[in-house]
């Protein structure tokens, strides 16, 4: 009777310990539950992002012409952790960077060359940790100072024509060659007539309708005897 009496307690202790045992589980889970992440309490959220896509301007103005230089500043966008910007001119390499200023802009000025017509920008921000914001692109303009040059042409020596009158209209500007024949242009793109004339003796004419725009034409404008001389 004593025996059996001592392990029918046990028996009956037992499952109150492993009754106990759940139940203490089960808070334990039910706490983990709707406790906040560990880490939510030692990082903001301004630690968890990459900085802000940076914006690109140019304050002088979009278009240049070639040879000149551009000016070219970027914007953190109130970014606070951006400390600088990669950046780089017609491809994607980011090979340049410039640190940014208090205000989270930084400014620089390019040589453009002589490449004409649309030239891309491309920058990321750079945070103090290193990491890098999405990239950012910006574009301008490079315009030919003269979007037409060429010589006036001796159609029957093939030599150049010093002393010839070359007109372009309905502009209405002309200029009066040199010993080389040359003549330059620089007008805004669109439909004109580059006429041709030389008093002679012997007079010769030409002319020759051209479409401009930005880019730079090269064009020889051949003079013919004139039927009046």
């Amino acid at each position: 009777m004593f025996v059996g009496s001592t392990l029918g307690a046990r028996t009956r202790l037992t499952r109150r310990g492993v009754a106990a045992l759940a139940a203490s589980l089960a808070l334990a889970a039910g706490s983990m539950l709707v406790a906040p992440p560990a880490s939510a309490a030692v990082r903001g959220p301004s630690g968890t992002k990459a900085p802000l896509q940076p914006a690109v301007s140019f304050p002088g103005g979009d278009d240049v012409a070639e040879g000149g230089q551009i000016a070219i500043r970027f914007d953190a966008i109130g970014d606070t952790r951006v400390t600088k910007f990669r950046y780089s001119v017609g491809d994607t390499h980011l090979a340049s960077e410039v640190y940014a200023a208090s205000n989270g802009t930084a400014d620089v000025t390019i040589d453009v060359g002589n490449v004409m017509g649309e030239r891309p920008v491309y920058v990321v921000a750079v945070d103090r940790r290193g990491r890098l914001s999405p990239m950012t692109q910006g574009s301008f303009t490079v315009s030919a100072v003269w979007n037409l040059e060429g010589q006036a042409l001796d159609m029957t020596t093939w030599l150049p024509v010093e002393g010839a009158t070359i007109r372009l209209e309905p502009a209405g500007i002309e200029v009066v060659t040199g010993p080389d024949g040359a003549f330059q242009f620089a007008v805004d793109p669109g439909l004109y007539n580059l006429i041709g004339t030389y008093a002679g003796p012997p007079s010769l004419y030409g002319s020759q309708q051209l479409e401009l725009d930005h880019q730079k034409v090269y064009f020889d404008l051949y003079l013919f005897p004139d039927s009046g001389s």
